[in-house]
């Protein structure tokens, strides 16, 4: 398991963590997004195509939620 690979389960975890601590939803999602791309780099590495390409479209759509909460957070207010 490469290094990437390693990071981004330690990121994942940590996100796991905030979030069972109270943290606001668009850094849960971030932190997820940032995860997936750690993962897309060690597969990227291991000349995974497939896989990389599959955690990349996992970091987009979590970091598009992760914006789109937080719009949604400042218009409408936390609830």
């Amino acid at each position: 398991m490469s290094a990437f690979n390693l990071a981004g389960i330690a990121v994942g975890l940590l996100a796991v963590l905030l979030l069972c601590l109270g943290v606001s939803d668009p850094w849960f999602f971030s932190l997820l997004a940032l995860a997936c791309l750690c993962g897309a780099m060690g597969e990227a590495y291991r000349e995974d195509k497939p896989g990389a390409v599959a955690f990349l479209l996992g970091a987009a759509a979590f970091g598009f939620t992760s914006l789109r909460v937080a719009f949604l957070n400042r218009t409408r207010g936390p609830q």
